[in-house]
């Protein structure tokens, strides 16, 4: 009965902790790249698109191929960032979730 009260414990303390750890991602923010900072763009902790900024060298493509590669390089730019977002939301989540029994891979939801 003890183990059990103590892992109720602990189970509240990490849900009190995660709140801030939420709170907390929703002000970071990450940036990713592509093709060597041509394209940026910013994620928030939380995976929400913040900015996305093009180098004056990309922005006058008026070919369709030009076209199609600034766009392949926006989707590379923006995944870039919500990985490091997410490896952000990872190394914080260990933090609130280390002591806890939980099963290797379990998403609290956010």
């Amino acid at each position: 009965m003890r183990n059990f009260t103590s892992m109720l414990k602990k189970a509240k303390a990490a849900q009190e902790k995660l709140a801030t750890v939420k709170a907390e991602l929703a002000e970071i923010t990450c940036l990713g790249e592509a093709a060597g900072g041509v394209v940026k763009a910013t994620v928030s902790g939380d995976n929400r698109i913040q900015s996305i900024s093009i180098s004056a060298d990309a922005a006058s493509a008026s070919n369709p191929d030009d076209i199609h590669m600034l766009e392949d390089l926006l989707v590379v730019a923006i995944r870039d960032a919500q990985d490091k977002a997410e490896q952000e939301k990872a190394k914080r989540m260990q933090d609130v979730t280390g002591d806890l029994p939980l099963p290797p891979g379990l998403d609290l939801p956010f």
